[in-house]
């Protein structure tokens, strides 16, 4: 079962958000689906701690290297923990859907760990072998946008209940830093001294960046959401809000996750994801 987050129609591009309820929701931020014309849609990827599945229907999606170098994909992928901001473009047409995976969910799903997953898209297959084609086929032949969603989500039950999920509990300290989307301090996750070396033990062992960085990657992603819903924008708002220490303080954060200024990023939000 899902509950609709939003539903944006574009002139020529439909696309539809879905956010899981409990179980899934322990383990997949969200579930997504593109359809339609982009005209060429660009879109910057900001690290943000989480894993992605993205099923490929015939689009053209092109990636860009640290030297600004296009490459071409055209098949279904995975791509690891971002630790740095991406930049996708999007042929004309576009037909695509995509799971979001929290930490330790890809783990407790398909039993690979984040951290063996590299953050440059590779081939699904590769990773989750037949499954990925099976999917594939189900959802390419449905027609209604919502129907595509609700066969991944069916999709994903189905998997999640086949799996022994045993090995992997995610710490209540993970769970206390989604919650406080960033701004509890990491020494204070957990409770308990015992609460945050397990929390420090799963991210080296299963995630592969620390709990601070990740920390960081929620609190930008607070902001970013913020951003989106101001009329104007009030820096000294989100400095004192999210506990930056100055204007220098801030600036370095927005350069660190996209490349750019706080006001540079405003005037481009709607590329940014």
């Amino acid at each position: 079962m899902l509950i609709e987050k939003n539903r944006i129609i574009f002139e020529k591009m439909i696309a539809k958000i879905l956010k899981p309820v409990y179980p899934l929701s322990n383990f997949v931020d969200s579930i997504y689906c593109y359809c339609g014309t982009s005209d060429g849609m660009i879109q910057q990827l900001i690290p943000d701690g989480k894993t992605d599945l993205l099923l490929n229907f015939g689009t053209s999606i092109y990636i860009f290297d640290e030297k600004n170098k296009r490459k071409s994909l055209t098949d279904s992928i995975f791509q690891g923990i971002r630790k740095r901001p991406y930049t996708f473009e999007f042929g004309k047409s576009l037909n695509i859907a995509g799971i979001r995976f929290l930490p330790l969910g890809f783990s407790a799903l398909f039993k690979i760990r984040e951290k063996d997953i590299s953050d440059i898209p590779v081939t699904a297959e590769l990773i989750a072998g037949r499954a990925i084609k099976e999917i594939e086929e189900r959802v390419y032949e449905e027609d209604d946008i919502s129907g595509k969603l609700r066969i991944i989500e069916k999709w994903l039950f189905e998997y999640f209940t086949k799996r022994d999920n045993s090995g992997i509990i995610a710490a209540s300290a993970l769970d206390e830093l989604n919650v406080s989307k960033g701004l509890l301090k990491i020494k204070d996750a957990g409770r308990d001294g015992a609460g945050y070396k397990r929390l420090q033990r799963t991210f080296r062992e299963y995630i592969g960046i620390s709990p601070k960085l990740y920390s960081r990657m929620l609190r930008f992603e607070s902001i970013h959401d913020e951003l989106r819903k101001m009329k104007e924008t009030d820096w000294m708002n989100i400095a004192a809000k999210y506990n930056f220490y100055d204007q220098p303080h801030l600036i370095k954060e927005f350069k660190f996750f996209t490349g750019i200024t706080p006001n540079e990023f405003v005037s481009k939000i709607d590329m940014f994801v």
